[in-house]
């Protein structure tokens, strides 16, 4: 049976993720946990983070139950721009390599504003295989507040229930797919200044790095004129394309990683 994968940022939500599943029929459905440590009962996250966890629980318990599809469940920082997108690569290298996995869809509905940029970036250098959706709710709990049928406890019980939006009817939710672009390719030379530049500021823990140090690294003679010339070139682009920055220190030149070029290098890591 060919996989059909689907990735689910879980937050305060219930009805929305089971939701998802049905619209976009997966066999495998990865339940994103947010990560963060509590190191002692005092921490104000700590109940936030309790209920988050519950959420995670009921859903992988549901999915078992109706064999729907399988959960599996991965502990993720959601709440970093990078963190998340490492996590979106991992699984979808993972997917791909090790079982041929055709399609991916990602429900960016019940993730932070964050989430949905990381997803759509990510999902732009794997176009054919992945794809975002978003399930548009008319019910959420917290509009409860102001029906004066409603008592508070009822309304907390609801959200205890089914989180920050629930199902009350076949027109509670409606899915929209969106489209993800493909993103520009660059050529192979760039690719490896900007994936040696990620692994030399790793490594040494500097920003910036000599023109002869990106030399060596990539494998390359840093006196012969030839090869001066042509990575130069490559990376006066790069630093056109905003991925770059340079700047001269008395006469030596040292370049380092805007954002966008860390979080293109991370990218590249994986799906190049």
């Amino acid at each position: 049976m060919n996989r059909q994968v689907q990735i689910a940022p879980v937050g305060y939500e219930y009805d929305r993720i089971i939701e998802g599943a049905f619209v976009h029929a997966c066999n495998i459905i990865y339940l994103l946990k947010s990560y963060k440590p509590i190191e002692d009962e005092s921490d104000p996250d700590k109940d936030m983070v309790t209920r988050a966890e519950w959420f995670v629980e009921k859903l992988e318990d549901h999915f078992k139950q109706s064999k729907i599809c399988t959960p599996i469940v991965r502990k993720a920082i959601l709440i970093q721009l990078e963190p998340i997108i490492e996590e979106l690569c991992k699984i979808i290298k993972e997917e791909v390599e090790n079982y041929d996995t055709k399609e991916i869809w990602i429900n960016i509905s019940t993730s932070t504003k964050l989430f949905a940029s990381a997803a759509m970036y990510v999902g732009s250098f794997m176009s054919e295989i992945v794809h975002l959706f978003y399930i548009d709710a008319s019910h959420y709990t917290v509009d409860d507040l102001y029906n004066p049928d409603m008592s508070k406890k009822e309304v907390l019980e609801r959200y205890q229930t089914y989180g920050i939006t629930y199902k009350k009817d076949d027109k509670s939710y409606k899915n929209v797919d969106v489209p993800v672009y493909p993103t520009e390719v660059l050529s192979d030379p760039k690719k490896q200044i900007l994936k040696n530049m990620r692994k030399l500021t790793e490594e040494e823990r500097e920003k910036k790095v000599t023109f002869k140090t990106l030399l060596v690294a990539l494998e390359e003679d840093p006196y012969n004129k030839g090869a001066k010339m042509k990575f130069a070139h490559h990376l006066s682009n790069l630093i056109e394309r905003k991925f770059m920055l340079d700047e001269y220190h008395g006469r030596q030149r040292r370049f380092q990683l805007t954002q966008e070029g860390q979080i293109l290098s991370l990218i590249l890591q994986y799906f190049d």
